[in-house]
């Protein structure tokens, strides 16, 4: 007679959104849609899937990191409810650290890099960066660089300026696009000119109408602008958002 072995419990701890950006220089990026399968993985994924990177953009998760896989679906309700979470996954015999947030589309899985010296360096430039962003007047959103498309790029850091204005608290946004903010009047030229500027790293600025999360309107004049680490790839993109009168037609 075989004995059924209690079900484990996860370990994971509710992210700290205080502590830093959602996702940093050397973390790797992977988001899954609600059905389960990959939409996208940055080059640091690449590395870890090795060849297998080559077919499974478009597949199921399972097939390719299957603990990976079930700790989404366990943590979903979570997520939602609490935002981000770390906790651990094995992937080729090997325990990985990774935070998991709700996306667009489904869920999001920051692989966490190694914290080096060089990298709590620059994870302390950014919480110093972070600190002065919070008491600014203007609001302030940083997103990744990649993917342009849905359901990216996304959100890692919104200022208390930004929840004011847009009316969503940051749990809200972290791992969210942009696109949280637009609706039925967004004018989509508008649109277009962000995504042809960010597909070749070009700054903008343009006066759009977002929609707050009650689903009031306003106009906002948004500047966009590429944000390069210290080797000179572009690592975010930072927008602040100042509102303003409607265009004169």
């Amino acid at each position: 007679m075989e004995l059924e072995l209690p079900l484990v419990e996860p370990r994971y701890s509710v992210w700290d959104q205080r502590e830093e950006f959602l996702l940093l220089p050397g973390d790797g990026l992977i988001l899954v849609s609600g059905e389960g399968r990959l939409v996208f993985f940055d080059s640091r994924a690449r590395l870890l899937f090795g060849p297998a990177s080559k077919d499974c953009c478009g597949g199921p998760l399972e097939g390719v990191w299957p603990e990976l896989a079930e700790l989404l679906e366990h943590f979903t309700v979570t997520v939602r409810e609490k935002g981000p979470v770390d906790t651990s996954a094995s992937y080729g015999g090997r325990p990985r650290a990774v935070r998991l947030f709700s996306s667009d589309d489904g869920m999001g899985v920051v692989l966490l890099g190694q914290r080096t010296e060089l990298a709590c360096a620059a994870a302390e430039q950014l919480l110093m960066h972070q600190r002065i962003l919070a008491t600014v007047r203007d609001a302030v959103i940083v997103t990744t660089s990649e993917p342009i498309g849905s359901p990216g790029p996304v959100i890692v850091y919104a200022n208390a300026a930004a929840q004011r204005q847009t009316g969503y608290a940051i749990t809200d946004l972290l791992g969210r696009s942009p696109r949280i903010f637009q609706g039925p009047k967004t004018d989509p030229k508008a649109m277009q000119n962000f995504r042809e500027a960010m597909a070749h790293w070009q700054p903008l600025r343009e006066v759009v109408l977002n929609y707050r999360k009650n689903g009031s309107t306003f106009w906002v004049e948004i500047d966009i602008t590429p944000l390069a680490d210290s080797d000179g790839w572009h690592t975010y993109w930072a927008s602040v958002q100042r509102e303003c009168r409607p265009p004169h037609r």
